[in-house]
């Protein structure tokens, strides 16, 4: 079943308001999960018509190198990009500096990454993963050793003072983590979803 993917810069405009250019993002409820990646390696026991992407990974050479081993998600502060040239973000990179090809599980090519902030002693998650009816929409995502992807992650501004990482689901119960950043957001990051507009017949995501 393939239906058209948003992109994140397109999910942030529709749903957050318009204003002053290049802000940082503030809002009051859990973002759903906006990493996208494309298969290194082609999922061929997947059943076919999930949601494709064009974030194709990159080698990791001379002109970007990374100090982290293994497999590793960092988020780059040292410069500041925009979202649709509205919003101040961040570019997240997914490497595999192992010596072996990484599976990850995706739906229609999201992968499940999400943001936690730092909150009352515990590590709480700010984005979530929206769950879809369709079988289709499951697959493998492949990552050849010595590749990255680079994603578009927001800046994030809000009441409350305090710092961000990134979780990546290896597979069940095993994660990996990004560095940790300092930022603000608020409280209603924490509990209240984003939610989400169905495209038509064809979407099979209800939350």
């Amino acid at each position: 079943m393939k239906y058209h993917i948003l992109t994140f810069a397109l999910i942030i405009l529709n749903l957050s308001s318009f204003g002053q250019t290049k802000k940082d993002l503030n809002i009051n409820y859990k973002l759903r999960g906006q990493i996208y990646a494309k298969s290194s390696i082609e999922d061929s026991t997947a059943a076919g018509g999930f949601g494709t992407s064009d974030n194709f990974a990159k080698q990791i050479n001379d002109s970007l190198i990374f100090s982290e081993t293994g497999i590793f998600l960092k988020i780059d502060t040292a410069k500041t990009i925009t979202i649709a040239d509205k919003f101040n973000a961040y570019n997240l990179y997914l490497g595999n500096k192992s010596d072996t090809i990484l599976r990850l599980e995706a739906s229609d090519s999201r992968l499940s990454v999400v943001a936690e902030a730092f909150y009352k002693n515990e590590w709480k998650p700010i984005e979530y993963l929206p769950s879809s009816w369709c079988g289709n929409s499951y697959h493998n995502i492949y990552i050849k050793t010595n590749q990255f992807w680079i994603f578009v992650i927001p800046k994030f501004t809000g009441k409350i003072k305090t710092k961000i990482r990134y979780r990546l689901a290896i597979s069940k119960g095993h994660y990996i983590y990004s560095n940790e950043i300092s930022t603000s957001i608020n409280k209603g990051q924490l509990s209240a979803k984003q939610g989400h507009k169905s495209q038509g017949l064809m979407d099979p995501y209800i939350d």
